[in-house]
């Protein structure tokens, strides 16, 4: 597989067609109609990117968003307090230019004490994304070549912007991948090529040991090979309909003294795991409809991971539905969206007769404060998380019921649909 990946990035590396017309990112990979429009200098605030800074064709983006939440049973803290930015250097022709991309989170090391606990410093650790790229002048949707600290392209749940998750954490065959240092950042090289409006395809090579927020840093890559293909099959912004599907495939080599290990929906605690090492081959299909119901923008999503480790003889398999329905939208009143989520992860092994179930529900709403432009929100969530299973992998077998409330400020716009 690795062996055929450089072919694949070359067949990648093309020219977009011109008549291309969509916007993005390299974390998501859809298109989107765009209207082109004169380019307005100087400094501003654009809602749905940040504060923007223009200077004929430079262009700096920078973004911040902080969540804090409420645990009626334990300390208050903050889930993410991140700030990025991207530098976009003049063209270096028609179609293409260079850019640089930060982003980082001070919970990662609980930098200035943000957190209760031992307060860390500001260090690489903090790193959320750090990375250089080739990419469309215009559109980084339509293409993108970078090298650095980035988000693995393998989920799309990953993928989605940690500013707009309608839930406080992700899916929870997703989350819990991260014990094994699966997914999330990774230092490596990726490409995005849209091949047209309903076509885009990703691939990467990276390095599973984690990236610069890994306990132990590794500039070294290439033991985790990706791919993935986007399908738009639909997308119409006048009638408020949108369905994009994704299947992707990875192979990670060399995990040592990792254990893959399951936790509760929202705060995560440990309540069972299995050793997961050697060689990981990993499965993805996602899917994700928004239509209106009665005017009501709604969004139904879907998806599934497995994983198969080869020296551990282990395996894991899950995913998550969740949809979401906007109640009202309006400057006067705010808007108001509930949503319903349900996860399933089944983990085993060869050695173990029976296998481990796990499920968990969450609902809730997310309320954009009126007159904030959707930039400060309020969020309820609630979790029920259950388990069985076998003792050789169910720690804590108490169901778990957990409510947070969360206050998100954002330089973006919360949108959900």
């Amino acid at each position: 597989m690795k062996a055929a990946l450089p072919a694949v990035f070359a067949a990648l590396i093309v020219a977009a067609p011109a008549g291309a017309q969509t916007t993005g990112t390299a974390g998501d990979a859809t298109p989107a109609p765009e209207v082109a429009t004169p380019t307005r200098q100087g400094l501003y605030l654009k809602p749905d990117a940040g504060i923007v800074y223009q200077l004929d064709d430079f262009r700096l983006t920078a973004w911040g968003f902080a969540e804090r939440l409420v645990d009626p049973d334990g300390p208050d803290s903050f889930r993410r307090v991140r700030q990025g930015a991207e530098i976009d250097l003049p063209r270096i022709s028609e179609h293409l230019r260079i850019a640089g991309v930060y982003e980082i989170d001070l919970t990662d090391t609980n930098a200035f004490g943000i957190n209760p606990g031992p307060a860390g410093s500001l260090n690489s650790r903090d790193f959320e994304n750090l990375f250089v790229a080739l990419q469309d002048a215009d559109d980084p949707a339509r293409f993108r070549l970078l090298f650095g600290h980035n988000t693995s392209i393998l989920s799309r749940d990953d993928n989605l912007s940690s500013g707009n998750l309608p839930a406080i954490n992700r899916s929870l065959i997703l989350e819990e991948h991260g014990s094994t240092n699966s997914f999330g950042a990774q230092l490596g090289v990726q490409v995005q090529k849209m091949l047209s409006p309903k076509v885009t395809l990703l691939g990467s090579i990276g390095d599973n040991r984690g990236g610069l927020n890994a306990q132990q840093v590794n500039f070294s890559f290439g033991r985790a090979v990706a791919a993935k293909v986007v399908l738009t099959p639909i997308s119409d912004n006048g009638g408020g309909r949108k369905l994009t599907a994704g299947f992707a495939v990875d192979q990670t080599t060399g995990i040592r003294d990792r254990s893959f290990n399951l936790a509760t929906a929202l705060a995560l605690a440990p309540i069972g795991g299995v050793a997961a090492t050697g060689t990981k081959t990993s499965g993805e299909a996602d899917i994700a409809y928004t239509f209106p119901i009665a005017g009501h923008p709604t969004t139904i999503e879907a998806e599934g991971i497995t994983s198969r480790f080869s020296e551990s003889r282990s395996d894991v398999y899950g995913g998550y539905v969740m949809g979401q329905v906007s109640l009202f939208d309006a400057p006067g009143s705010g808007d108001l969206d509930l949503f319903a989520r349900y996860d399933v992860v089944s983990l085993g092994a060869d050695t173990i007769a029976r296998r481990a179930t796990q499920q968990a529900i969450r609902a809730g709403f997310n309320y954009n404060l009126s007159y904030a432009n959707k930039l400060a929100s309020l969020h309820l969530e609630y979790g029920h998380s259950t388990i069985a299973g076998p003792n050789e992998i169910v720690t804590d077998r108490r169901s778990a019921d957990e409510v947070r409330i969360g206050i998100r400020v954002s330089l973006q716009q919360y949108v959900r649909h």
